[in-house]
């Protein structure tokens, strides 16, 4: 994480050279490593598919909940990404190095204070989202295992974190990889049994999960020690833990909320679901996984400006932050349409993959039909939110989120779903995300210009 011979760690350095090169060359190896995760996401969600409808809507019921605990993760990892990155713009490469190490004490506390609290509420929880009683004993054997798992999640992703400060987006990426790998070879194999191994069910997918996670989390301790980011022989209880979790908490909770609340939205937005019958959940939730398929290359995009933007942010470079932003804008938009015409075409056959109840693929073409036309508005609200968060105004970022999912989203979701059905309330959101994405391009170019003012007036 540091370099002596350059102030600006030379090799990772994101504040010179050209700015769609430099993106460009951190954005593949994202892709690449989100790809991989998701690829295998969506096997895992075919092989419970073939266990039947009922399970495949029981893990559904769980993508709303599962959604929450990952967002709180990433927005620790939020946190660690902006404030390393501010520092390596500055030179400031011992502190980045001591800040890596209390990040991930962090990150562990958090987890397994989450992980007690997951498994007691699960009932209450999935309750109220709307699962029945037939599904909650699924429901129950699947996030038991998942909910234990969680410290081996929380380190992979804010080590992660840390490496892409710097500027290194391939290391995470490979690792995100190899766990993608690791869980699209095991789910058939406990899911459904091969030789000795007996078939564990749905178990058996959260189990493969759990193993998928603890190999990323060793192969994150490798590289941060290679690195010389860790240190086994030296205490993390020191005073200057609480420093360093300061700046990462006054980002990473701000940016946590607002990750925490498309998750939430989700919940509202299942129920509303729920209210047109189990193989509406089960659409809806195969949508949801093609539509995280959909926006890799946005998340990739995004995961890559936070470090881009913070060490320039840290280094002043405002000229290079406003162009990265206006490149990465178009690209987003002009992506978009490109995969909203590929589903839409391909709707059906990408239902049909998932299930072979009638009623699932009727509602999952449904589910890509109406909402990819938007996915390129939800593009530009994720840039401008991972720009706030790395000229450490993550707030301003939860605030475009609220309006987006809370006074946008879910009251066009509920209006559509009165009166239109099923097709209304995606229409409905289709609608919103357009509007959220006017409002939030308007906002952030007035704040940029004010941040821009006061950080060139200290």
């Amino acid at each position: 994480m540091d370099n002596p011979q350059h102030p600006n760690n030379a090799p990772s350095s994101l504040i010179q050279g050209p700015i769609g090169r430099t993106l460009t060359r951190m954005t593949l190896p994202t892709i690449a490593g989100i790809m991989a995760i998701l690829f295998f996401n969506l096997v895992d969600t075919y092989f419970i598919g073939l266990m039947g409808a009922k399970e495949l809507a029981a893990v559904s019921f769980t993508f709303p909940v599962s959604y929450v605990v990952l967002n709180i993760a990433l927005g620790i990892g939020i946190g660690t990404t902006t404030s390393l990155s501010n520092r390596i713009g500055a030179g400031e490469h011992q502190q980045a190095k001591v800040m890596t190490r209390h990040a991930i004490l962090l990150a562990v506390l958090v987890a397994i204070v989450l992980s007690q609290l997951g498994i007691l509420s699960i009932d209450l929880v999935f309750t109220a989202l709307g699962a029945s009683e037939q599904a909650l004993p699924l429901i129950r054997d699947y996030m038991v295992i998942w909910f234990m798992g969680i410290p081996l999640l929380f380190l992979p992703m804010v080590g992660n974190a840390a490496i892409r400060a710097t500027g290194d987006t391939k290391t995470p990426s490979y690792i995100m990889m190899l766990a993608g790998l690791v869980n699209g070879i095991l789910d058939p194999i406990l899911i459904f049994g091969i030789g000795p191994i007996p078939a564990m069910g749905i178990q058996g997918a959260a189990i493969a999960t759990i193993i998928s996670w603890a190999m990323a989390a060793i192969a994150v301790v490798w590289c941060l020690h290679k690195l010389k980011a860790i240190d086994a022989k030296e205490s993390l209880f020191k005073r200057q833990t609480l420093l360093s979790w300061k700046p990462i908490l006054k980002v990473g909770v701000p940016a946590g909320a607002t990750n925490f609340l498309p998750p939430i939205a989700a919940g509202v937005i299942t129920r509303l679901v729920a209210e047109h019958g189990d193989a509406a959940v089960a659409g809806f939730g195969v949508g949801t996984r093609i539509e995280a398929l959909a926006l890799v290359v946005i998340m990739a995009l995004s995961s890559t400006l936070t470090p881009f933007i913070g060490q320039n942010f840290g280094a002043n470079q405002f000229h290079r932050i406003r162009k990265g932003l206006r490149i990465s804008i178009t690209f987003a938009v002009l992506w978009e349409l490109i995969m909203t015409f590929l589903l839409v075409v391909s709707a059906p056959f990408i239902a049909k993959q998932f299930s072979d109840d009638p009623d699932v693929i009727r509602t999952t073409t449904l589910f890509l039909w109406c909402l990819p036309i938007s996915y390129g508005c939800q593009g530009v609200v994720m840039l401008c939110c991972s720009a706030f968060n790395a000229l450490q105004r993550p707030i301003l970022g939860t605030i475009m989120n609220l309006i987006r999912l809370f006074a946008l989203a879910i009251p066009a979701a509920f209006i559509g779903s009165s009166f239109f059905d099923l097709a209304g309330l995606y229409i409905g959101i289709s609608i919103a995300q357009v509007v959220a994405a006017l409002i939030t391009l308007v906002f952030f170019i007035n704040r940029f210009h004010q941040i821009s003012l006061e950080q060139k007036a200290t």
